[in-house]
């Protein structure tokens, strides 16, 4: 009985801090059909929160952590024993940058995947998370930002293409071809199936009413401006090159319509 509680309380305090995380997955794409594939993750909510339990028993002596360090795929993914020459290749050229300003509550953690053939696009958004828990690099952020100092480690869960994070992802189907992107929600049976006996998914909504709720934003930067677009608070440059679409957990539960968006440029 107790191992249960105690599990229990884990899974609670992974998305207390979970609903603390907005996430922003940006898309750049350039004349050629090369680009880049980019998350970022903003837990400086977490920071916020963190000081305010802390309250009167904050160390007034700590000096507040502030850096900013970025580590590159390429010696990881060149050595790992775990990865197929697909994973490989994909994640080579990647890099992971962790900026942190504790004074001013600011904690980001950056992901870019460049890529050079359009069609890897896809496999980049699908795969990226459990290849980068597969060698680890999560938590291969340390403080000085190398993998010698690993003191600071990031959660195994942490990622937008994770279940725990975005736990309806595999519900929506992703598509890129030159000219097109879209994302659909075509899985209603499993969306159902989520919603009904997915606990975890029960407390982040719970949780998303007192802590404010999880945020997505979708930018798609293109290299001509666009035909077409269509998605959840959209949103257009001046020069119609840059496209925005917005959208939240709570409104992922209740319309998962929200999730789609569509451009054709």
């Amino acid at each position: 009985m107790k191992v249960k509680i105690f599990a229990s309380m884990l899974v609670a305090i992974t998305l207390f801090f979970i609903s603390c995380f907005d996430i922003e997955e940006k898309i750049q794409i350039n004349k050629d059909n090369s680009g880049a594939y980019m998350v970022s993750i903003d837990m400086g909510n977490i920071l916020k929160m963190t000081s305010q339990m802390a309250g009167n028993q904050k160390d007034s002596s700590k000096v507040p952590e502030k850096k900013d360090s970025t580590i590159y795929l390429k010696s990881f993914v060149d050595t790992a024993t775990n990865l197929s020459a697909e994973e490989k290749r994909l994640m080579r050229n990647g890099s992971l940058r962790m900026k942190v300003d504790e004074a001013n509550n600011e904690m980001k953690l950056i992901l870019n995947f460049p890529f050079v053939n359009f069609a890897d696009l896809s496999r980049i958004r699908e795969s990226y998370v459990a290849t980068l828990n597969k060698i680890g690099a999560l938590q291969k952020i340390g403080k000085n930002g190398n993998e010698e100092n690993g003191e600071e480690e990031m959660p195994k869960t942490l990622g937008p293409g994770n279940n725990t994070l975005n736990p309806l992802h595999d519900t929506y189907t992703f598509s890129a071809v030159p000219g097109k992107i879209t994302n659909k929600f075509t899985n209603k049976e499993l969306f159902d199936k989520k919603i009904s006996a997915d606990s975890s998914l029960q407390m982040m909504q719970q949780m998303s009413a007192i802590m404010g709720d999880f945020n997505y934003k979708t930018i798609i930067i293109i290299p001509r401006a666009a035909k077409k677009f269509a998605g959840n608070e959209a949103q257009i440059s001046a020069d119609k090159k840059t496209i925005t679409f917005h959208t939240s957990l709570t409104d992922l539960l209740n319309r998962p319509a929200a999730g789609e968006f569509e451009l054709e440029y």
